[in-house]
């Protein structure tokens, strides 16, 4: 069939049919923060952020005095003087006013908008750093300062691949990056092992195992002690459980967090928040700057650094594959 002679249709209107554009921007991207949100806050007030911390000795069962023995001292270490440096994570937004002035779908002003948007990048920017091994960086005046992040600040309870290490952090900044060893897929046995050296350093057991959307597919693999059948009411359909949140161990439970930052990441972290802090030299702040033309500049920031008070609760398995 064909279209009769001068039929006046949808093409022949390109030019004067209204735009069918909904008043609404749909952003399906992750914002949670699982790491930074359950850690402590703390403030800072140096770019060099310290802080002390200090371990009992050794237990030892042959502690005997001699009766009426004369006391003598022993030789005492002062606490370890640590730190790790404040990251400024920043946007710069510039719009001009003519787009703020105009009529948009899903947005008030164009500058509103993507000042918004920029909060919760600097979140996740935030997310990415605290789960990563970067070294901290101290800068200059023409080198950026970063953080040290969690690779780098967790090293007595770090499981490696063959030659690989992590530095151990027992006074200034982490600024050794880890040394890779040869990769090897994440198993439960390498679970336990973590749990266990946290439990022998700390006493306590990490109550949050935090790793890629990759490892909590092959952890729940893992057999454990788990529930795996589901009690179903009659006006129910059935379930299947594919995954388990929890796991519990021979020290106790810990809750599976995957974090969609750490997506093709080689470690896996044992963490317990009671001693980990994010910690601010200045929060999240929005400056506007000056005005040099026809447009709108302002910029956004924070200014953070990670604090592990305790690395003995914390625990690492590095080098691990398929990530």
């Amino acid at each position: 069939m064909t279209q009769p002679t001068n039929t006046y249709s949808r093409y022949t209107a390109a030019t004067n049919v209204r735009e069918d554009l909904i008043d609404k921007i749909t952003q399906t991207n992750p914002e949670q923060t699982p790491v930074v949100s359950s850690f402590g806050t703390g403030t800072a007030t140096n770019t060099l952020h310290e802080w002390q911390r200090d371990n009992l000795r050794a237990p030892n069962a042959n502690n005997a005095a001699i009766d009426g023995d004369d006391a003598t001292g022993t030789a005492k270490t002062p606490p370890l003087r640590v730190a790790n440096i404040c990251q400024i994570f920043q946007d710069t937004i510039i719009t001009s006013d003519r787009a703020n002035k105009v009529k948009k779908a899903g947005m008030r002003t164009a500058a509103a908008y993507f000042k918004a948007k920029a909060y919760k990048e600097l979140q996740r920017d935030q997310e990415a750093m605290t789960v990563s091994s970067n070294p901290a960086v101290v800068g200059n005046n023409a080198l950026a300062a970063k953080s040290g992040g969690l690779g780098v600040l967790i090293y007595t309870n770090a499981q490696h691949g063959v030659g690989g290490s992590t530095s151990a952090h027992t006074s200034g900044a982490p600024t050794v990056a880890p040394v890779a060893g040869t990769p090897r897929a994440f198993t439960e046995p390498l679970l336990k092992a973590g749990i266990q050296a946290t439990y022998i350093a700390s006493g306590i057991t990490p109550p949050m195992v935090v790793l890629s959307p990759a490892h909590k597919s092959v952890f729940s693999t893992f057999a454990g002690i788990a529930v795996n059948r589901y009690q179903v009411s009659k006006k129910e359909q059935g379930r299947i459980i594919g995954g388990a949140d929890v796991y519990m161990s021979d020290f106790g439970e810990l809750e599976i967090v995957p974090n969609y930052v750490m997506a093709g990441s080689t470690n896996v972290f044992l963490l317990n928040p009671e001693y980990g802090d994010t910690v601010y030299l200045r929060s999240f702040q929005a400056t506007e700057l000056g005005k040099t033309g026809d447009s709108m500049k302002e910029q956004v920031l924070v200014d953070a650094t990670v604090r592990v008070t305790s690395e003995l609760a914390q625990s690492k398995i590095a080098d691990l594959s398929g990530g």
